[in-house]
């Protein structure tokens, strides 16, 4: 499969990282991709869960709702016995490194 999308960054605050979480939840059964906007305001198709959203609102100040950070997302191909991997690095420099089989979602 070819990649699926190149590396970007995004800005990201609470609030909008809080309305994925909620989406990811609602479709736990049926994974969907969900659009990621880049810093030119194009979306992008991430096929991000749960933990991983946890993870990033972890990192932002829910009392500052609307307080954006940078967030860069890539994508690394696995081998015949590694699974594909999506990247998310954190403002801290933290890179999150979710298995993920890009198949298994589907567009909302």
């Amino acid at each position: 499969m070819a990649k699926p999308f190149e590396r970007f960054a995004s800005e990201l605050n609470a609030q909008q990282v809080s309305l994925l979480l909620d989406t990811v939840q609602y479709f736990e059964e049926a994974p969907k991709l969900l659009s990621i906007p880049d810093r030119q305001g194009t979306s992008i198709p991430v096929p991000i869960t749960a933990d991983t959203l946890r993870a990033i609102l972890a990192v932002l100040d829910e009392n500052k709702p609307m307080d954006k950070q940078v967030f860069v997302f890539d994508w690394q191909e696995g081998s015949q016995e590694e699974a594909d991997l999506l990247l998310v690095e954190l403002p801290d420099g933290t890179i999150i490194r979710q298995p993920t089989d890009y198949q298994a979602f589907s567009p909302v």
